[in-house]
């Protein structure tokens, strides 16, 4: 080993006694070194851990439920890209969105057979903030009817509603809360205690004014509602796809708080 590699390994001999500790990686909220450059959108750690992963130009992906196409913005380097949705492409202005590209096939749903998609297509399948608007019944059909659609090995990524999650999140509201986070970055002194009040302030209003900010209680129907939730609850998803034949391989990716995201696939 050459001197300087050497003198290299000796100069950390008198640093960070009790070993370097840069914060809590189990805690979303952790203070760190990086400051305000620590913390990132929940979308974009769904992007990280659920998209970026898996999508590649040999990709052929199947989105349900893609709203304008903000999702599907993020699957764009895909081979090619399948999206259902219950309302048109003009409504949702969703091609107007993404500029119109070449690789991407949008169906209207009018049923849940999935008539419309080819069989044995499918190496990657991904929906979140559609399926907890829709009925157990009717992801119990979506589970059934996509399965021959998905090629074996299909990685998939669900988001579900689950009341019991979502509570919990709200019940934490303010040990989640970006305000408080913010707080604790703030150096001690007069104008950052004038910071810090008006940012506990922002955080109450944020309370008042979300309209989630309630604790959910059980369903007593099934009826459908304009953007009404359902409670799928996780632990009934999970039974849900197992029944129907998918390997599940993490029941909570953990990337999203208040949600939880299944990672399952076809076997």
């Amino acid at each position: 080993m050459s001197d300087q590699l050497v003198k290299e390994l000796r100069s950390f001999r008198e640093l960070w006694t009790g070993g370097y500790y840069e914060g809590n990686p189990l805690d979303p909220l952790s203070r760190s070194s990086f400051g305000q450059f620590g913390y990132v959108s929940v979308l974009y750690a769904i992007y990280l851990s659920c998209i970026k992963p898996y999508v590649q130009g040999d990709t052929v992906v199947l989105e349900i439920g893609p709203g304008r196409g903000a999702w599907t913005k993020c699957l764009l380097p895909a081979k090619h890209i399948w999206v259902m949705d219950a309302l048109s492409s003009e409504h949702n202005r969703f091609f107007e969105y993404l500029g119109h590209p070449k690789n991407v096939t949008y169906v209207q749903v009018r049923d849940f057979l999935c008539a419309d998609l080819p069989d044995d297509t499918f190496s990657y399948m991904f929906s979140f903030g559609c399926l907890c608007h829709i009925s157990p019944e009717g992801v119990r059909e979506y589970a059934h009817n996509l399965f021959p659609k998905l090629k074996r090995g299909c990685s998939c990524f669900w988001m579900v509603a689950d009341y019991s999650m979502r509570n919990q999140a709200v019940v934490k509201t303010n040990e989640y809360s970006i305000w408080s986070a913010v707080s604790s970055l703030l150096p001690p002194g007069g104008k950052s205690r004038l910071i810090a009040r008006v940012l506990r302030y922002a955080m109450l209003r944020e309370r008042q004014l979300t309209h989630n900010q309630h604790i959910m209680t059980a369903d007593p129907d099934v009826v459908p509602r304009p953007g009404r939730w359902f409670d799928l609850g996780l632990e009934n998803a999970i039974s849900l796809l197992t029944n129907e034949g998918y390997q599940v391989i993490d029941p909570n990716v953990g990337a999203c708080l208040r949600d939880p995201i299944i990672h399952f696939r076809k076997p």
